[in-house]
């Protein structure tokens, strides 16, 4: 059951992935745009997924959605709908996304905390889906216990 909760976590932290356009400071060097989490608003459909390295099933991915409101995201699927609270710390770069299940068939208190991206309709999500360090890059390496997905806004 646990390890349906942490799926659970990663899908959500994918969608809220936000990935930041890039601007100019004074100096010359660029940084990330905040994170406008209203943008983060709406229904997200998954374009892609890696556990562990590994690429999960697009039919499989295809059958589920996430629904991201003001503060929380139900993640939609056939285990039945898993509602997260969560938080963006916008001043981190990549912005970071804490995550806690408050309902669902499984995994309630569960918590995890990875890295969003935001780019036009695309959304990235990336988590230690088991709990572990914050990633500091958009990946899922064999073995590495990380979650990592891309998702597209519905229209």
């Amino acid at each position: 059951m646990r390890a349906r909760s942490l799926l659970c976590v990663a899908v959500v932290l994918m969608l809220l992935a936000p990935a930041g356009a890039d601007d100019q400071k004074k100096d010359g060097k660029q940084k990330a745009d905040k994170l406008d989490p209203a943008k983060l608003v709406g229904t997200w459909s998954f374009v892609s997924g890696e556990k562990n390295g590994q690429k999960m099933d697009q039919d499989s991915l295809k059958k589920d959605s996430v629904v991201i409101a003001k503060d929380t995201l139900t993640l939609k699927g056939e285990m039945g709908d898993f509602v997260m609270k969560y938080t963006l710390d916008t001043k981190k770069t990549p912005c970071q996304i804490a995550l806690e299940i408050t309902e669902g068939p499984a995994g309630q208190g569960a918590k995890a905390t990875g890295i969003i991206a935001l780019k036009g309709d695309e959304l990235k999500i990336c988590y230690p889906a088991m709990g572990g360090d914050t990633p500091k890059d958009f990946a899922s390496k064999e073995d590495s216990g990380i979650h990592y997905f891309v998702l597209k806004k519905k229209k």
